[in-house]
Formats: C-alpha cells, sequence, structure tokens
C-alpha cells in the first residue's frame, strides 16, 4: 500500500472554512459588488493575456524567419569578399 501511494496523486489539504456569528448586511452587498467588479476585471485581464501571448508569438515567429534567411545570405558576401581579396591581391603575378 505505501509503495502505491508513492505514485499516486497527493492528497489537497483542507482549507480553513471560519462561520461568522454576525451578519453584516452592508458589508455582504459590498463584497458582492466587490466580487462582480473583479470577475469582469478577471475577464478583461484574460482577453488582454491572449492578445498579448498571440501578439508576442508573432513577432517571434517573424524575427526567427528573418534572421534565418538572413544567415546565409551575410555568409555568401563574406565568403564572396574574402575570395575576391585572396584571388585580386594574394595571388603571385605572372611573369612571361
Amino acid at each position: 500500500m505505501g509503495l502505491f501511494s508513492a505514485f499516486s496523486k497527493q492528497r489537497q489539504p483542507r482549507g480553513f472554512n471560519l462561520q461568522h456569528r454576525y451578519y453584516d448586511e452592508k458589508k455582504a452587498k459590498m463584497e458582492s459588488r466587490r466580487q462582480a467588479r473583479e470577475g469582469e476585471r478577471s475577464k478583461d485581464s484574460d482577453v488582454r493575456r491572449e492578445q498579448l501571448r498571440d501578439a508576442w508569438a508573432s513577432k517571434r515567429s517573424t524575427n526567427a524567419k528573418g534572421g534565418s534567411a538572413r544567415g546565409p545570405l551575410m555568409l555568401i558576401l563574406i565568403l564572396g569578399a574574402l575570395g575576391y581579396i585572396l584571388l585580386r591581391y594574394l595571388t603571385i603575378p605572372h611573369v612571361l
């Protein structure tokens, strides 16, 4: 039994639930309004979070594509310039 419990999901701790002795109607109304207002904010923040995630993903994908296309081109240009310099200035002139 102990062997199998090591692989099973751990139990969540029980929460603390305090029951109030007195009821404050004004405080309860304010709390319900606050929760409704925060619910709207959380929806808005979730939408904003998704929009940011999509925008960042699109920028990452375009930068990655642009950088990978530029790398081989720069390598070819540098190798071409080095080849030109080697052929132009370092070759031994032919004497006839």
